[in-house]
């Protein structure tokens, strides 16, 4: 039953509002604390009829029919026309404290509260807002000096005074709080999520769709830091491309030739992993980065890449197309620019080329 209740009272708070182009999110707040408020002045009304200040307690009813006013009009208004509606009641809620029990009933702590409210609902200009932060403060000023120095309408004892008082701070803070959990809490999740979308588009701009490798400008940006390892240790650099991918796309068509490409690509993620960088550097072309391997080394390794796309095979209808690659590798030399490293391979690759394929130069 209790679930019930909370369930249809969850669905009444996150109704939408009347204008659909507007976030309800403001609305949702305000029905909140309107909720929240009526609860605390029900409660005062008690709390003033067990003391036996009758009047007090039916103000405190008041206060409550207010706020339970904005609560159903929160359903067919337009999103400021409420926010000014709380504003505007709460305000008054204030003056009436600083009029019936004097300085001594927490007004002090109204301002900030209804500033915060607004700066959280309005999207008009920080100095839009600032000329009303300093109107609420000339408010609070001249309320002051009108009613800060005479004696109160209702005199309480020293007890009820501070229950009152920490009461009327404890509810406003709990208001502010609730209103600061709700919108930086909607930041925080708007922040992650614009974080998410930001880190899958720069992995959509740097990867290759198709093989899922990194793309060639993603290796360019790699290469800025992978000079400055090799600056302090031995570095390679190699460029590789398919032995006759031209006869294979004219062949079986560009379907299978797409397939080649990824088991190339699979190929090569496996056989190096995290030993170096790899790219699609264009078309049949792939660039693999050694950091922190000299020559030797490096060519070591490509003899086990090699062998592992020596193993790889695509089926098509009716035979199996198999693939070989040609490597140029350099070591990097730091005393040349990158590209200058880069073509010493691009240069490597083209000689395998010439010499029957399927083979490392270095």
């Amino acid at each position: 039953m209790l679930m019930k209740v909370l369930s249809a009272l969850k669905n009444l708070i996150t109704k939408k509002t009347k204008d659909e182009n507007e976030s309800k999110k403001m609305a949702v707040l305000i029905r909140i604390l309107c909720l929240t408020l009526i609860a605390f002045f029900v409660v005062y009304a008690i709390g003033f009829v067990i003391i036996g200040r009758f009047s007090a307690s039916l103000g405190s009813l008041l206060m409550a029919f207010l706020y339970l006013s904005i609560f159903t009009l929160s359903f067919h208004v337009r999103k400021m026309i409420l926010v000014w509606s709380f504003i505007i009641v709460t305000t008054a809620w204030a003056l009436g404290l600083l009029w019936l029990f004097g300085p001594d009933s927490s007004f002090q702590i109204f301002p900030p509260f209804v500033i915060i409210i607004f700066f959280f609902s309005s999207y008009k200009s920080f100095t839009q807002k600032v000329l009303f932060s300093l109107s609420t403060f000339i408010v609070y000023l001249g309320m002051s000096y009108l009613y800060g120095n005479r004696p109160p309408v209702y005199e309480l004892s020293a007890a009820t005074r501070h229950c009152l008082r920490d009461s009327c701070m404890f509810i406003i803070i709990l208001c502010t709080c609730i209103a600061a959990h709700m919108f930086s809490n909607d930041s925080k999740i708007m922040e992650k999520k614009l974080i998410e979308y930001n880190k899958r588009l720069k992995e959509k701009a740097n990867t290759d769709p198709l093989t899922g490798l990194n793309n060639r400008g993603m290796a360019m940006e790699y290469l800025q830091e992978f000079i400055k390892i090799a600056d302090s240790e031995p570095c390679s650099l190699c460029i590789c491309d398919i032995d006759h991918f031209k006869n294979v796309n004219d062949t079986y068509g560009h379907d299978i030739g797409d397939q080649v490409l990824k088991a190339v690509a699979a190929a090569l993620i496996s056989t190096i992993g995290d030993k170096g960088f790899v790219a699609r550097w264009g078309g049949e072309e792939f660039f693999i980065a050694f950091p922190g391997l000299n020559g030797d080394d490096a060519k070591d390794l490509l003899y086990s890449v090699q062998s592992a796309v020596r193993k790889t095979v695509v089926n098509t209808t009716d035979q199996v197309v198999k693939v070989t690659l040609t490597y140029g590798l350099t070591e990097y030399d730091k005393e040349r620019p990158l590209n200058a490293n880069i073509k010493d391979a691009d240069t490597k690759l083209y000689l395998g080329k010439e010499r029957g394929r399927n083979t490392i130069i270095y």
